[in-house]
């Protein structure tokens, strides 16, 4: 994906960033802890595509272990509905910084 780095995470593992905005971590080659918007994060944990985070949920993480060669198609697609809204995310940081508000 453009733009993505990687970097060590600070609770162990590696650490996915977009213009350093983390959008995923994994702990391992089989668990992945993905940030998502909120709309997202419904959607997976509804249709039983992920589960809770332990300790982030408000913040819209999601957890995700894979467990059978199945499971990747299911990863892909969170992986790059989180990278998608880490990318909003950014554009709206960027939109801030050039038209601050009038006060």
């Amino acid at each position: 994906m453009p733009e993505v780095s990687e970097a060590s995470h600070r609770f162990g593992g590696t650490e996915f960033q977009v213009s350093r905005i983390e959008f995923m971590h994994s702990h391992g080659t089989s668990w992945l802890d993905i940030r998502l918007s909120k709309e997202d994060q419904a959607s997976v944990l509804k249709a039983g595509e992920a589960l809770p985070h332990r300790f982030a949920p408000q913040a819209g993480w999601v957890s995700f272990r894979i467990e059978r060669p199945e499971d990747l198609a299911i990863a892909k697609k969170i992986i790059h509905m989180s990278y998608q809204n880490a990318k909003k995310n950014l554009e709206d940081i960027r939109s801030r910084r050039t038209h601050p508000k009038l006060g």
